[in-house]
Formats: structure tokens, sequence, C-alpha cells
């Protein structure tokens, strides 16, 4: 018998999303910003330009802009400069549609100095599906595989925090989640047997196998499940001493993935809230937030993880995200293994 569905109230909890639509988040202070380094990937998007111009004005020491796009990156550098003298502005080429290019990117940050914050924010939202030089499809690629192959490449850097004498802060990754890890619950269908990739499944380019106005809630289900059960398996203290990682669902705001269908844009008006909000949100998550590591963020509160995510077909989805991501990350990217032999082999707690 297959797992039961997700039931409609905990897919679409419409309250709740009015709720955070009208939500009115404390501008955020310098004080606890003074000085640090933030990296933004994505940070041409709608809500990461956003947030980038409330970190300039927070007293931090230096702003680095992860873009595809360098020349777009420097463009917005240029706005925030004329008002921004005490920042250090950087622009960082990464395209998450190359593996090449997040390798070179993980290079880069790992022979870098203290970064405290790392925010990763690129999505895609395509009409039609598409696959990338590496054959994957894009919004797969870029939300869940690339993503998780720069962490990997990055946390045994991060993870060496833990021996930091100075005892700075752990270093932050936030991961920008969305509220289609519920509204997408409902449609999620896996494989019939365990010898079927659903990775692969969702790799399929056919509208059929992907149906693709799903693809990016699947992306970001996949993801969110994916570094919930690496912190679950990170060594024991990790959040505490050396890199604190959660997800952070900034709500839903205009941008050119609320323009996707004629529904997304009826959406939008009745949950919607102001670009401003959605940055604040993002802005908050590049501090160590007591009990987020390895938790789900709603604005500036810790949420518990949608609950289909604890019961059959959560934990079935979240086996197979793990185990078959670790499986093509150490059959394609040898240098992943020394992160997962520091790996607890199942997970330490629930991470609720």
């Amino acid at each position: 018998m297959p797992p039961a569905k997700v039931p409609t109230s905990e897919a679409y909890p419409l309250k709740a999303w009015r709720r955070q639509a009208k939500a009115k988040l404390a501008p955020p202070t310098p004080a606890a910003y003074e000085g640090k380094t933030v990296l933004l990937v994505g940070a041409t998007g709608v809500i990461l330009s956003d947030a980038a111009r409330i970190l300039s004005n927070l007293k931090i020491a230096t702003l680095i802009f992860g873009v595809r796009s360098v020349k777009k990156g420097e463009a917005l550098a240029d706005t925030l400069k004329p008002k921004h003298a005490d920042v250090d502005f950087k622009t960082w080429e990464i395209d998450l549609f190359s593996f090449e290019s997040v390798k070179k990117f993980a290079a880069t940050i790992n022979s870098y100095g203290r970064i405290d914050a790392i925010v990763m924010g690129s999505a895609i939202m395509n009409e039609e599906s598409k696959v990338t030089q590496d054959g994957w499809e894009e919004t797969l690629q870029l939300v869940h595989l690339s993503a998780a192959l720069l962490f990997a490449l990055i946390l045994p850097k991060l993870l060496a925090n833990a021996e930091d004498p100075t005892g700075l802060p752990p270093v932050v990754l936030s991961n920008v989640s969305s509220l289609s890890i519920r509204s997408t619950s409902p449609f999620l269908k896996l494989p019939a047997t365990p010898a079927e990739s659903y990775l692969g499944h969702l790799n399929r380019t056919d509208a059929t196998a992907t149906e693709r106005r799903n693809q990016y809630g699947y992306a970001k289900i996949l993801q969110t499940c994916w570094l919930r059960d690496l912190c679950a398996r990170l060594p024991p203290g990790a959040g505490d001493r050396a890199v604190q990682i959660h997800s952070v669902d900034p709500g839903i705001c205009p941008s050119p993935l609320s323009k996707f269908s004629i529904f997304s844009k009826i959406f939008l008006l009745w949950a919607g809230r102001p670009v401003e909000m959605s940055a604040r949100a993002v802005v908050n998550s590049c501090l160590p937030v007591t009990g987020s590591h390895g938790k789900l963020m709603v604005d500036y509160d810790v949420v518990p993880y949608p609950e289909y995510m604890d019961r059959e077909l959560g934990l079935e989805l979240r086996e197979r995200v793990w185990s078959e991501t670790k499986k093509f990350l150490i059959e394609t990217f040898a240098e992943t293994e020394s992160l997962f032999a520091t790996l607890s082999t199942e997970p330490v707690t629930s991470s609720k």
C-alpha cells in the first residue's frame, strides 16, 4: 500500500500564510552585524538584492555577491557603494548550472578568510524543462544538487571552526526555503520500488515525469530534506561551535517566480508581502539563532518542519534524498568523501 497523501490542511495552512503576509517584522539593528562578512549566493535576485541593501546599512565589513553574471553583481555593488564607502563589496562568479563552476567557487571560499554567513538564495522556475551542460534538469541542479555540492565542499573547513581558540560564533549557512515545501507536498509520488531513482525520475524532461509546474517545489523539498538530515549527522555540538545550518522561509513577495502562472498572481494578491519584509527575514537568518541549527525558520521564529516529513511518506522521501544525493556526490566528486567520512551514518536526532 502506498504511503498516505498529505492532507490538504497541512499542505495549505492558509491562516498561517495570511499571518505571515501581514506580519510587520522589526528592522534589523547594526549591533549584531557590525564587522561581519556576509556572502549572498544569488545576490541579484529580488529578495537578496534588497537584503544586500539592508545589510549595507548595518555596519558590516564585507559584502560578497555570488552571482552568475559578474556584470549584474558589479552593477548592484555600484548602486550601494556611494552611500556605504565603509563596506568592502566583492563580486564572485558562480554558475549553479555548472558543477565545475561550483567547485571553483567552493575553492575561493575555502581559500578566503572568515565568512560569518553564507546565504543560498538562487532559484528558478522554468515554463519548460531545460537541461544543463552537466545533463541535469535545470531546476533540480540549481536548487538542490549544486547547493548540496557547495555545502559538501566547504563544510570541512567550516567544521574546523570548532577548534578556533578565539571563540567566535558559529558560521551560519542559511538556505532560502519556500512555502512550496508544503504546497507541493500533495503531489509527491515516490517510485514504486527502492531500485528506481527518485532523482532520476525528477531529472526526466518529459512533462509527464517532471510535472513542470511542480518542479520548483520538488527541488525545494529535496534541498530542505537534505539539509535537515545533513545537520542530524554532523558531529555533536557543531551548531554551537562551528557551523549553524538552517532554512528560512521569507514568505511570498512580487518576483519573477510569483508571476509564473495565473494562480500564482492571484495567490500573491492574498498572501503576498512587501519585498522589504522578505528581505528582513533573510537578513535575520544571517545570525546564529539559538535552537535554529538544523531547523526551519519562518521570519524570526524557529518552527517545526511540515508534518508529513516525519510520517511514512516523508521518512521514505528523506531516506531516498539523503542516500541518492550522497551517492551522486561521492561517485561524481571524490573530494566530497572527506565530509561524509566525518558524519554519522544515521541521524543523531530527529531535528523536528
